[in-house]
Order: C-alpha cells, then sequence, then structure tokens
C-alpha cells in the first residue's frame, strides 16, 4: 500500500513539472514571436507560357501564363493595352500560379498581336510588378518588328503627361478618332514617353487622347484632351541592341528619351456660347454671365417699357465673360419686372460668329440693398501698401459723386502732416477708384473718410472709415533682368509665382530686355508663350480644322529674387 501510495505521488509531481514546463514554453512562445526575413523586393517572373511568347501562326485566343510565383491583377482592366485594340474585354482567370487570358475575339489573320499589362500584375505578397510585361505573338508567318516612340506634353506648360493613350490608325480618314478604334495603341508613362512596339511597315496617322473613359475614342471634344500629327507617319525600324537617345529642351529642362515624335496635348474651345447666368440682385443691378467670353459688343432692348436716353451704366468685365447693367431711371428701377431681348454675338463649334437672340425677365429681387454705401480698400488697416501699386477704394455699386473734403490723408511722423491725392476712376472696373500720392518708403500714413465723402448712383453714402497703414521700404524688394535672345515670332512673356498665378506680362516681336523691378523676395517662374496668331493671349487647337495650339514652355530653373538684389539672366527661346 505504501509503496502504491509512493508511485501515486511521483506521477502527481512528474505530471506537475510536465505542465509547468509546458506553460513557461507557451509563455516564452508567446514573448518571442518568430522573426521574418527580409522583404521580398522580386518581381514575378514568367517561367512557362502557351503559347511562347513572339510565337507565330497562333489561332488560339486563350494565352496561359505561369509564373514562378502566386500573384494578382491589380486594376488589369485599365493598365492592359492589346494592340490591334479589341471592343470587348478579355477575360482573366487565376489557377495557381497560373494566369489564364481568353482574348473572348476571334483572332485577325496575319497580323502581329501585343499584350502590355503595365502595372497590372503583381506578386501576391508584396505587390512587386511584372516587368517584363509585354507578350507578343503573330497569327501569321513573322512578327512585326518596327516601332514609333515619342513624348507627349501638355501644350500650354509644355510639361509631360501622363497616362495618355497614343494611337495609330491605318485608316487615314479625318473622322477615325470620333468613330473608329486604332490599330496600335500605348499610353504614355510618368514621364510622357511612349514606344509602340512590333509596328507592320505602314502609313498612319496618330493621335494622343486623354480622357475619363477607357474606350479609345474621342467622344468629349471640350472635356478631353487631344493632340494630333499634322502629318502621316511611318514607323523606323532599329536594331534591338542600339539605345541611341536624343536630348530635346521641353519645359525648360532637358529630357532624355527614344527618337521620335512630340505630340502636343489641348483642349478644344468647342460647344456653343450661351448666356449661363442672369439676376437681379438689386432693383438696379441686372447681372449677366456667358459661359465663355463675348467675341464682339453685345446689348439689351427693353420689351415691356420705353427708357428714356443714359437709362443705364454698363460694366464688362475684364475677362468679357460676364455683364452688369446699373440701372440710373428711377422709373426703370420701380418697375417689378423688365424684360428685354438680349442680342449677341455667339461663337460655335468652329469658333464661327452669328447673331443670336435671347428672350429675358428680370423679376423684383426678393431683397433690397441697405441705405448706405459698402467701401473697402486694398490696403487693410495697418497692412502694407507696395511701392509699385495705388491705394485703392472698392465699392459695391458705381460712385456718382465725392466729397474731398471729407477724405484726409495724413503722413504720421513726430507729428502728423496733411498731405494731397487724387482719385483716379478705373476705366474698367466703373466700381474702383485709385487713390493717388507721393508715397514715401518706409513711412505711415493715416486715412480717414467721413460718412458722405461718397455718393453712388443710388443715393447712398459711406460711414465712417479710418486706416493706417506703412509703406514699403525699398530695399525689401529684388529684381529681374531677363534678355530674351532669338525671338523669330510674337512671344507673350509671362512673371509667375511658384504656384503659376500671372503676374506681369510683356508682349515681344524683337529680341529685348525686361526689367521685372519690385518684386517680393521669393521664387518666380517664367513663361513663354509662341503667339502665333499675334492676338496677345494663348489659343487652344482644333483637330478638324488642323489649327495646333499654340505652344508654352517655362525658363529651366525658378529664379529666387532676394531683397535688394539684381538678379540678371538670358533665356535663347530657340526650341
Amino acid at each position: 500500500m505504501r509503496a502504491n501510495r509512493l508511485l501515486s505521488l511521483i506521477s502527481i509531481l512528474v505530471f506537475l513539472a510536465s505542465l509547468s514546463s509546458l506553460m513557461v514554453f507557451q509563455q516564452c512562445a508567446n514573448i518571442v514571436p518568430p522573426t521574418g526575413g527580409p522583404r521580398d523586393s522580386i518581381p514575378p517572373v514568367i517561367v512557362e507560357s502557351n503559347p511562347e511568347n513572339y510565337s507565330t501562326n497562333i489561332s488560339s485566343p486563350v494565352i496561359e501564363l505561369t509564373f514562378d510565383k502566386f500573384v494578382q491583377l491589380r486594376n488589369i482592366d485599365r493598365q492592359l493595352i492589346i494592340s490591334p485594340p479589341q471592343k470587348e474585354r478579355p477575360q482573366f482567370t487565376l489557377r495557381g500560379r497560373t494566369v489564364r487570358i481568353d482574348l473572348n475575339t476571334e483572332l485577325i489573320p496575319n497580323t502581329t498581336y501585343l499584350l502590355n499589362f503595365g502595372e497590372g500584375i503583381v506578386d501576391l505578397n508584396e505587390g512587386n510588378v511584372l516587368e517584363d510585361n509585354e507578350f507578343v505573338f503573330s497569327t501569321g508567318d513573322e512578327i512585326d518588328s518596327l516601332y514609333y516612340t515619342g513624348i507627349v506634353l501638355d501644350a500650354f506648360e509644355s510639361k509631360p503627361v501622363e497616362n495618355v493613350l497614343v494611337m495609330m490608325y491605318d485608316n487615314l480618314n479625318d473622322s477615325v478618332p470620333y468613330t473608329s478604334m486604332p490599330l496600335y495603341a500605348a499610353r504614355t508613362d510618368s514621364e510622357g514617353r511612349f514606344r509602340i512596339n512590333n509596328l507592320r511597315a505602314d502609313t498612319f496617322r496618330v493621335f494622343a487622347l486623354k480622357g475619363e473613359g477607357n474606350n479609345y475614342l474621342y467622344e468629349r471634344p471640350g472635356e478631353e484632351a487631344i493632340g494630333f500629327r499634322d502629318e502621316f507617319i511611318s514607323p523606323v525600324q532599329v536594331p534591338s541592341d542600339e539605345k541611341d537617345t536624343i536630348d530635346s529642351i521641353r519645359n525648360g529642362y532637358s529630357i532624355n528619351y527614344p527618337p521620335g515624335d512630340t505630340l502636343y496635348l489641348f483642349r478644344e474651345a468647342t460647344g456653343m456660347q450661351r448666356l449661363e447666368l442672369f439676376r437681379r440682385d438689386i432693383r438696379g443691378k441686372l447681372f449677366f454671365r456667358f459661359n465663355k467670353p463675348l467675341k464682339k459688343d453685345w446689348d439689351i432692348t427693353p420689351l415691356n417699357f420705353s427708357p428714356g436716353d443714359n437709362w443705364k451704366i454698363t460694366e464688362i468685365s475684364q475677362d468679357m465673360d460676364s455683364v452688369i447693367y446699373w440701372l440710373t431711371d428711377q422709373d426703370v428701377m420701380s418697375n417689378d419686372s423688365l424684360q428685354f431681348e438680349a442680342v449677341y454675338w455667339a461663337t460655335g463649334p468652329s469658333d464661327s460668329l452669328h447673331r443670336k437672340r435671347d428672350t429675358i425677365t428680370f423679376l423684383t429681387p426678393r431683397s433690397e440693398k441697405e441705405d448706405h454705401l459698402e467701401v473697402r480698400t486694398s490696403v487693410r488697416n495697418n497692412g502694407v501698401l507696395e511701392l509699385n501699386k495705388n491705394f485703392a477704394f472698392i465699392f459695391d455699386t458705381p460712385v456718382a459723386s465725392v466729397d474731398e473734403e471729407k477724405v484726409n490723408l495724413f503722413h504720421v511722423q513726430d507729428t502728423i502732416v496733411p498731405v494731397e491725392y487724387e482719385f483716379l476712376q478705373d476705366s474698367i472696373f466703373l466700381r474702383k477708384c485709385d487713390f493717388i500720392s507721393e508715397w514715401d518708403p518706409g513711412e505711415n500714413y493715416k486715412l480717414e473718410v467721413l460718412p458722405g465723402a461718397f455718393t453712388d448712383i443710388f443715393g447712398n453714402q459711406n460711414d465712417t472709415l479710418q486706416i493706417g497703414f506703412e509703406i514699403r521700404s525699398e530695399d525689401y524688394y529684388g529684381t529681374i533682368i531677363l534678355n530674351v535672345e532669338d525671338v523669330t515670332e510674337q512671344v507673350i512673356i509671362q512673371l509667375t509665382d511658384d504656384n503659376y498665378n500671372v503676374l506681369r506680362e510683356e508682349i515681344l516681336a524683337e529680341e529685348s530686355e525686361l526689367v521685372f523691378d519690385y518684386l517680393a523676395p521669393q521664387n518666380y517662374r517664367i513663361k513663354a508663350i509662341f503667339d502665333r496668331n499675334r492676338n496677345n493671349v494663348w489659343d487652344t487647337g482644333n483637330y478638324l480644322e488642323g489649327i495646333q495650339p499654340e505652344i508654352g514652355i517655362f525658363y529651366p530653373e525658378p529664379i529666387n529674387v532676394r531683397s535688394n538684389w539684381f538678379t540678371e539672366e538670358t533665356w535663347n527661346l530657340y526650341y
């Protein structure tokens, strides 16, 4: 009995020890997880295909690609480019490490097919992209071996454009980008470059297309961007081991790319001109806005009333896309309903002009303007006035009179000294008045505007306004001196900030020295627009009329301006 009890006790102790060891092992396992190896950065590789890449006399539309690792399809519908393109999208099936591709169409006899997967096939774990992403086969006896290459640039800025379809047609009719699928296609890379391989010897039309759709058709002129070659092209044959590149100056900096063409991308200025918006904010204000700038003058004819002479003041925006009529006849303003016939010159799809008539009715505004004149200034209280800019008053309504006895300007030094000034009405923006004086750089001023200083055309007057401001010191500014060389046609030179907002503009017809002074210390960019038709603005192109867009380019680098410093640069515009 004692021996049995002893054996039982020993068995229990052994079991408890084993259990304790197991618990310790589990705790250790939880605390110290196994560490992984380095990240897999090797892209998937095709180890077997049916048919083999670059096979000939292929009749089946089914392709099977087997990889050395598991893969996944990532946005394959947008990434895959097939030449020749087809209306039906292929069907993809994943089976283990094999991708089965059914082109879902009857193959064209004696044709070379090229499938470019882009970044649509990646490995399963890390997303490494298939590098050798082109698969080629022929339904005839030979693989076509010619190619066409180039770069797509935005016409307005000459910047490379990514993910643009470049399409080639053996049908040479003008209508092909609207109605037909191309014979060959490719997409541009992040540097705007493209190369279409395995082309046959033939003559082609070439287009670039950038849009939301993926159907290879130019369906929305004005919304989609297009680029085109003026001439037909013939692809070239270059030995496969030849890697020549050329330097081309585009966008003011050097881009290396394979020999080829440049396609300039633009959006057409299409669509009929129309009156987009009209409203009566207050009884005396009639506002009109158009979807495009007006090409010629326009006017309105009253239909339900007969005003006398000078019954309105006309204010046209600087961009020529909106008009305000300020009513000055009290009898007209009192009408609850004003009906007009608007007659204007409208532009059509080909930029042709024709007269258009709209009947418009203005009803009584829902709310009336307050009976005092709102006055704003171009400089805030305790702000700084730049030396090359005027102090300006901006009003909500046109001003009819100014009582200068109620406007006082003081130079603030040890004492306050009155300063002379004058008003200058803006010739375009009727609600703006420049306030001009002989400012002393670095000095402080005080402006006092008493009630009733300004009276608008409706008899409303301003409230009290007091503003203190400082004149910027001359040594704050820097200057750019730009020598423009090799000017062979009219060119528009624009000075912009780092966000490409246009600050200054000069128009040149010959080599010139430009001085951009009174510049705040910061980075600036300089742009040249080659104004082919000499109308002083950038013009887009028109495909059906065979008009290429005007080209804009930027100076190679931003120009850093420092205070109290001259920066001199030379720009040769040959490109």
